[in-house]
């Protein structure tokens, strides 16, 4: 399957489960190689996204192609490009479990995820006994500060980092392909919602 139309697949399913509501959210990918990536049009409901909905942009993040509007967060894009050079997929997802458990634990300024069978979803990892931590930053508006800010992090602390959160915002991972990104999506957001119930007990979602 052509990599636009796989990830617009991948896109919808993630609205599907109530990750991306009100347009929110941003996903990118690039091919191997390449200093370019395609990221999602910004405003776009992720109900109706398709191939046409991707931007070509250069490493900094500028469209490549026409007048259309990338996400906002593309720098948050580059950045992880950037760093991690393997990476081939950016997904970011807003749902009703890492909005709220990133505002709980921004005090704490990271989740712990800890000897759970699923963390072997996440790329890296291979065994349910260990740790995977997730940093959470403070939400804010100037994009380049928080980029520098998580690169700072990356660099100096984790940089086999796999995963962060944005507080009230939400999380970003990526993978070195586009189905062991969704994969990983996939287990943070079931493992985030593990996490939750143990302070506060069952919650509701749209399933």
């Amino acid at each position: 399957m052509d990599k636009k139309a796989e990830l617009a697949e991948v896109i919808r399913f993630l609205h599907g489960q109530g990750w991306a509501p009100a347009t929110s959210s941003n996903y990118s990918f690039r091919e191997e190689g390449s200093d370019h990536f395609y990221v999602s049009q910004s405003g776009i409901d992720k109900a109706g996204f398709s191939a046409a909905h991707f931007i070509l942009v250069d490493g900094s993040g500028q469209n490549l192609l026409d007048n259309r509007q990338p996400s906002a967060e593309t720098l948050l894009h580059s950045l992880l490009y950037r760093v991690f050079p393997a990476t081939a997929c950016v997904l970011h997802t807003h749902s009703l479990v890492n909005t709220v458990i990133s505002q709980h634990q921004q005090a704490a300024g990271a989740l712990t995820l800890a000897q759970y069978e699923l963390l072997k979803a996440i790329e890296g990892i291979s065994t349910h006994d260990t740790q995977c931590r997730v940093p959470v930053f403070a939400n804010q508006q100037d994009i380049p500060a928080l980029a520098a800010e998580v690169e700072a992090y990356i660099r100096t602390q984790d940089p086999e980092l796999k995963a962060f959160l944005i507080a009230g915002h939400g999380m970003y991972t990526w993978a070195t392909t586009i189905a062991l990104a969704k994969r990983q999506v996939e287990a943070l957001e079931f493992l985030f919602s593990c996490e939750w119930m143990k302070l506060t007990g069952p919650i509701r979602s749209k399933n």
